[in-house]
């Protein structure tokens, strides 16, 4: 049996609109594809705020960036098959 995907889903710990439209977009996707998620709310000082904090959100996809700012279900679905 093939191991579902490990999905990060990073974002600030506020929120943000780009946010909030990208794991909406996560949210579809999880009705065609299957994939485990975790979701990260980092902040300044936090290990990942230094890597990622201009590039909110960030979706990693098996430890390797697939996404940043915005994705699409349909995208989401291509990387995670």
């Amino acid at each position: 049996m093939k191991q579902k995907p490990h999905v990060q889903f990073i974002t600030k710990e506020e929120g943000c609109s780009l946010c909030d439209d990208a794991f909406a977009e996560l949210e579809s996707a999880m009705d065609y594809v299957e994939f485990d998620l975790d979701i990260l709310k980092i902040r300044d000082g936090d290990e990942l705020w230094a890597k990622y904090w201009d590039k909110i959100p960030v979706i990693l996809i098996n430890g390797k960036v697939a996404f940043k700012y915005r994705t699409s279900r349909d995208a989401l679905i291509r990387k995670l098959k």
